[in-house]
């Protein structure tokens, strides 16, 4: 019975006694975090060096605007630039993607992801087992299980205030690296995924207990054993329902319960835990705790108007919806007092429809000036179930008149792209995936940048659904004239309708006048069907033409409704990319699939033209949104 006290006291689901282990776990803890920090670190650098580069270019167009800024000149900016190549081709490649219904939730990851995983592991595994198999000779080699069962239980514990920093929307990762919480959401899945399976290590006091037949006996007398069983049924279910194909089952369900989950696994790791590791539990509850209190002050200051613009006094937002083609509202807010960058989105809510649900939604329009008060703000919602759903419906019941709601707003978030410091700009969107790339594209003429030409590709299934962005599509082609913008939009229209629609766009075209201040060296052919060969390394070692301002060639925007047209991604991003003389920007707004693919090709381009590896190829920049979380 002493034998059995003795085990009692050192043993258990939780950290245990004051041992020979705990030192040494501890400092495992203390170098987890050191890790964490270290990388932080090494994104924060990385993303100061990327922000001084944009401001460099910018700077050199404004002093040089026939110069091509985004093209390395320097010694050291061709070796930045060939580093960034090659980060580039080992992480956007995707090779494999599922399309079933249920197979596409599986899809393996991009390969950068993987690559972040395997160095998060093999930390991860280090931690684990540095010093801590015992071999027959030593002293404590009785207590070989307890060795392994307290270095889990460390390597598990320290992990979860990281799981609750990577869930947090005002988040210090976010500030410093320039990452928006829902672009690493992937991390913190993955991250709960490890800790679930370095909590299953941590199962290896039963062995002990077994061995010593009195498992029972430790679960009787130890409440610290049910709150630790209580905590890993809880880490289960959390895992569980966290994949995709559950999410999607009914989203808000989902979140209801994780919020819960999440409470009730801190409050049960505290009970589990011994005193000197429960630091780690109240750094999780004041990550949240943090959280939560901004999210609630800028929630509120938000919808009572005081950081806007806006002299109203009632709270919330005027929202005016209307039926679209498709299954789809577009909602309008004329008051909207406050300012947001092209690509983000904001978080939607409408008490008399759905009073207890909060959705994202992408801000389908760029935001004015901030010196202008109540900027429109528009958002495209494509009908599916629930709050979606409910809202079409509502647009439906009146279509002979607009219908107004009170709404109130979370936002802006994410962190879009800047694409002004590039040369040239592929934008390529499926369906309501416009409401992503639209804005940039509006957000290009307005400012002045570094980029010469635009291609915009925009996969509808039916032609009537070009009234989504019709007008800002022709608002942006005709404005571009002004700012000497090359901007080519293509509409593919994938399926034939026997509907006829108003749209009169079929073809618009329009030319800068001799005057523009910008050059556009290459002559393309406009046929829809026609895929750019791959340009030489000598054309792309040719520099912009010096030509007379007098004399230049002129550019041509032009808007180009195509139907039946289902172009590939090596169509859609191939002929722009060989043209550019700098570097090129490609962002994919769309479902897995073309995301996946987009990944891939590009990933294959650049490997392909050896970029930044003495053919005189420039960088590619790949940015991908895809429906969904």
């Amino acid at each position: 019975m002493d034998g059995m006290d003795s085990m009692a006291s050192m043993g258990g689901m939780g950290l245990g006694s004051q041992s020979q282990f705990v030192g040494t776990n501890q400092a495992i803890a203390r170098g987890y975090w050191y890790g964490i920090a270290s990388v932080t670190g090494l994104f924060t650098m990385v993303r100061l060096i990327s922000i001084g580069q944009a401001r460099q270019r910018l700077k050199q167009q404004e002093t040089d605007p026939r110069g091509i800024p985004s093209r390395p000149r320097t010694f050291i900016s061709q070796a930045y630039a060939t580093a960034t190549a090659t980060a580039r081709e080992l992480s956007y490649a995707q090779p494999i993607h599922f399309t079933g219904r249920i197979s596409k939730y599986f899809s393996p990851l991009p390969v950068g992801r993987w690559l972040i995983l395997a160095v998060y592991w093999t930390a991860i595994l280090i931690f684990l087992w540095s010093n801590t198999i015992l071999e027959p000779s030593d002293p404590i080699y009785a207590y070989k299980w307890e060795k392994v069962g307290f270095r889990a239980a460390w390597v598990t514990v320290a992990q979860i205030p990281f799981i609750y920093l990577l869930s947090m929307k005002f988040s210090p990762l976010t500030a410093l690296t320039g990452t928006s919480y829902e672009r690493i959401n992937w991390l913190h899945r993955w991250a709960a995924r490890t800790v679930f399976l370095i909590a299953i290590v941590h199962w290896s006091f039963l062995r002990e207990w077994w061995l010593a037949d009195f498992v029972a006996l430790e679960i009787r007398l130890m409440p610290m054993v049910r709150y630790g069983f209580g905590a890993f049924g809880t880490l289960t279910w959390m895992v569980l329902s966290g994949f995709g194909c559950f999410r999607a089952m009914s989203y808000e369900i989902f979140v209801a319960q994780h919020v819960a989950a999440a409470g009730v696994l801190l409050w049960l790791l505290f009970c589990h835990v011994p005193e000197y590791a429960r630091w780690n539990i109240w750094l999780s509850v004041a990550f949240i705790a943090f959280d939560w209190t901004m999210r609630i002050v800028w929630n509120t200051l938000r919808n009572t108007h005081l950081l806007g613009r806006s002299k109203t006094w009632a709270p919330g937002y005027s929202a005016r919806i209307e039926s679209l083609p498709g299954d789809t509202v577009r909602l309008t807010i004329l008051d909207a007092d406050f300012s947001w960058r092209a690509g983000q989105h904001a978080y939607l809510t409408i008490p008399r429809l759905r009073p207890f649900e909060l959705h994202p939604f992408t801000i389908a329009n760029a935001s004015h000036t901030s010196a202008e008060a109540g900027s429109p703000l528009t958002m495209l919602i494509k009908a599916r179930s629930g709050f979606s759903k409910s809202l079409h419906q509502a647009a439906m019941k009146r279509v002979d008149r607009e219908r107004t709601y009170r709404a109130l707003l979370s936002g802006p978030w994410g962190v879009p792209p800047d694409l002004r410091q590039y040369d040239t700009v592929v934008l390529v969107a499926c369906s309501t995936g416009a409401s992503f790339i639209i804005p940039l594209l509006q957000d290009l003429v307005r400012k002045r940048s570094s980029v010469r030409k635009v291609q915009l590709h925009w996969l509808i299934r039916h032609k009537e659904h070009i009234v989504w962005f019709e007008q800002q599509l022709l608002a942006a082609v005709q404005s571009s004239r002004a700012c000497g913008l090359g901007v080519q939009v293509r509409v593919h229209v994938t399926q034939a309708s026997g509907r006829s629609t108003s749209s009169g766009i079929q073809s618009l075209e329009l030319r800068e006048s001799p005057s523009s201040e910008r050059v556009d060296s290459e002559q393309q052919s406009q046929q829809s069907s026609s895929v750019a060969s791959m340009s030489s390394a000598e054309d792309e070692k040719t520099p912009l033409p010096r030509a007379d301002p007098d004399n230049r060639a002129p550019h041509a925007s032009k808007l180009t409704l195509l139907n039946n047209s289902r172009p590939t991604v090596e169509a859609m991003i191939r002929p722009a990319v060989e043209a550019a003389l700098g570097e090129t920007a490609v962002v994919v707004c769309g479902g897995l699939s073309i995301t996946a693919q987009a990944r891939k090709f590009v990933a294959a381009l650049s490997d392909e033209r050896a970029v930044h590896k003495g053919t005189g190829a420039q960088g590619i920049f790949l940015f991908t949104e895809t429906y969904g979380w």
